[in-house]
């Protein structure tokens, strides 16, 4: 994973749709075949994706990897979207053979698991980047546990089931899994397993909980942060938050991935966890 840290410049490509998958309600896996010599992304990058469709989608959205792996003559390179808003729709609607061009890969990813085991922690659309560490983990040999929560079993995702590692489920009414929040029981795990670092992804609530958590513990915890993007590269700023010691944190550049000291959590607790105060 040292790629993480030594970042590949961006390109600009054309993605073409090689596969469609409707594998959850309002969610969907595109795979898309990249030709040509391209850098291969990172667990925690991401791309921008041209929507295309007129004024509307006029601005590219930025979507994290699922699965990527070299080809000869180029990559295949998978990302898991759910539709929210009409970029992502249009997006979902692509049929197999239609282009679209993509920009990346861009931000900073995960840093190496150097020793011990991690715990991986997902909530909802932020288990696709999280999938693509685990799976590279697995390729490394590394252990891990990883929990992934949901709202309802109508967002399980099959490819859950896939790495080596094996996933706990919880979900918000039961339906599947564990009953419960993801955040809360990742908070006790972290006390019985002899955790060496935490990666999660999902909700600010969820991951400020398993932050404080980890930095009650003395646990190194990286986080990866969603934002409204433009340009993914810096330029635009849109993507600006403040961070912990009153800097500047730009997401696509700084980020998406931090170290969760750095952040200043500007969500509300999760009511009813543990890890909340």
């Amino acid at each position: 994973m040292s790629e993480s840290v030594e970042r590949a410049a961006p390109a600009v490509s054309t993605a073409a749709l090689k596969r469609r998958d409707d594998v959850a309600w309002g969610v969907y896996v595109l795979t898309f075949d990249i030709e040509g010599v391209v850098p291969v992304p990172a667990p925690g990058q991401f791309y921008q994706v041209d929507c295309g469709g007129g004024r509307e989608h006029l601005l590219p959205r930025p979507m994290g990897v699922l699965d990527a792996r070299e080809q000869s003559g180029g990559l295949i390179l998978s990302m898991m979207i759910e539709v929210v808003g009409w970029g992502t729709a249009r997006l979902c609607a692509l049929e197999v053979g239609q282009s679209v061009r993509v920009l990346g890969p861009l931000g900073r990813g995960f840093r190496p698991l150097d020793q011990g085991r991690a715990l991986i922690v997902a909530g909802g659309a932020g288990f696709a980047p999280l999938h693509y560490l685990a799976s590279t983990l697995d390729k490394e040999g590394r252990e891990y546990d990883l929990m992934v929560g949901i709202s309802t079993k109508d967002k399980y995702i099959p490819a859950m089931a896939t790495l080596k590692g094996g996933v706990e489920i919880f979900s918000d009414d039961g339906t599947i899994g564990v009953k419960g929040l993801v955040c809360d029981a990742a908070a006790s795990q972290l006390s019985r397993n002899g955790h060496t670092k935490v990666y999660t992804c999902g909700p600010e609530p969820m991951m400020a909980v398993v932050a404080r958590a980890c930095e009650h513990r003395g646990v190194p915890c990286e986080v990866s942060l969603d934002s409204r993007m433009a340009c993914g590269i810096g330029a635009c700023r849109g993507c600006v938050r403040e961070g912990a010691d009153g800097a500047n944190l730009c997401v696509c550049t700084d980020g998406p991935v931090f170290d969760s000291t750095q952040v200043t959590w500007n969500a509300p607790p999760v009511p009813g966890t543990s890890g909340a105060s």
